[in-house]
Formats: structure tokens, sequence, C-alpha cells
């Protein structure tokens, strides 16, 4: 496969698990206005090289974002506000992080980059799967009962484009969206364990993982940036 910097979805799924786990250590060590910068040219970096479309991303768990904000505002209001203003960023940044890592990631490639990435046994990277493909589980699911939506010539959006109608509309879809993407979550984890993949420690990739200079040096510079923010976070 031909790998460049700029595409995020050609990484090796070892190298963008290890980006997000070390953008998730990134935002908990940021807690001054210098680090917080540092934690922002991250996630520009990551959206930059995500090449993804930013309005799908955010249609993936329009209700999760919106669930942020609310919960920014609440951090502010019950906590200092410099500490609020913070974890509502933190919140929202790595929400939006993980939503556009795990958009250019599909289940095998999570299983390969869990267990040979983090050395899990099978049974625990088939368990961190599910939970991390949940969310995009949810999209899935809508992305589905809107096109079955126009299929039938009703429209998706429930009839207007008032943004508080796509809200709403979200909002209404949100409870059975979730529950279809738990039910897929279950029963792909009763068919996991009937072909006995619990039943071995280390398991076979689906193809061939090889680490290319690409790899290594976005693992690098995202190694740099997280280190750069505990320095930044303890000095200042």
């Amino acid at each position: 496969m031909n790998r460049r910097f700029s595409v995020l979805r050609s990484y090796d799924p070892r190298t963008k698990l290890h980006i997000l786990l070390m953008y998730f250590v990134l935002t908990l060590a940021a807690w001054n206005a210098s680090a917080m910068v540092v934690s922002v040219l991250a996630a520009a970096l990551i959206i930059y090289i995500s090449r993804e479309n930013l309005q799908t991303v955010i249609s993936m768990s329009l209700v999760l974002l919106i669930l942020n904000v609310i919960l920014g505002v609440v951090c502010i209001i019950a906590m200092p506000i410099i500490t609020g203003i913070y974890v509502a960023i933190k919140l929202l940044l790595f929400t939006f992080v993980y939503l556009l890592i795990m958009k250019g990631m599909k289940p095998g490639e999570m299983l390969d980059g869990l267990a040979l990435g983090f050395g899990l046994r099978a049974k625990t990277a088939k368990v961190l799967m599910i939970i991390l493909d949940f969310i995009p589980k949810v999209y899935r699911e809508k992305k589905r009962g809107r096109k079955a939506q126009r299929a039938r010539g009703i429209s998706p959006d429930g009839g207007g484009s008032h943004i508080f109608s796509r809200i709403r509309q979200e909002a209404l879809l949100a409870i059975p969206n979730i529950k279809y993407a738990y039910t897929r979550s279950k029963r792909q984890a009763e068919a996991m364990t009937r072909r006995q993949y619990h039943s071995t420690i280390r398991r076979s990739p689906v193809y061939e993982l090889k680490l290319t200079a690409v790899d290594k040096i976005a693992t690098i510079i995202f190694m740099l940036l997280m280190l750069a923010t505990i320095i930044l976070t303890l000095m200042l």
C-alpha cells in the first residue's frame, strides 16, 4: 500500500491507535494555556492528515457532540471558569479526534492493531474493538435508516432544513440507533465467540502489517507533541 503522511486512512492500524492513545494522554495532561495550544495544534494536524469530510464526521455523532457542549457548559458553571473551559475544550477535541480516527478504520484493522500494537489477548482485543467501534456502528445504523426513509419517500430531516429541526430529528433517532447498534455489537461478539476468537492469545492479522517510514515519523511527531504538553503543564 502506498502510504503518505498526508493521508491518515493509509496508516498502519497500530499507528492510528497509538496516535489516538497519545492524543488522549495529551489532552489529559494539558492544564494551562500553552499546553492547550499544543493540544489544539495536534488536533488540527490530525484533521489535516485525516482527509475526511468534516460534515460527515460531525454527522457521525451529532447528539454526542451536543452532549459534550452541554457537559462543557456545566463544567464552566460548576468549576473555576478557566478549568471549566479547559474541560469543555478537551471533551470536544478528543471526541472529534476519536471520530476522525475511527471513521478511517475497519473492525478487522482495529482487531489487528489492538492485538499486535498493544500485545493484547484475543478476548481483550475483541472487547475493546466492540467498544471503540460502537459510535461508528451508531452512525452506520443512522445512515441505513436515512437511506430507508428516502427509499420510502420520507424526508430524513423531518421536512425542515432549520438547524433545530435537524437536532430534533437526530435526538428522536438517537435512541433507536443506539439500540440497533447495541444489538449488532452483541451479535458480533457472539459470532466471534462461536468462531473461537477468544480461545487464542495470539492471532494472525487479516493482512500482513508493516510499519513504514510514514508510520514511524507520525508516531514520533505525536510522541513529541505529547511530551511537550506534559513538560509545558509541569513547568508553567
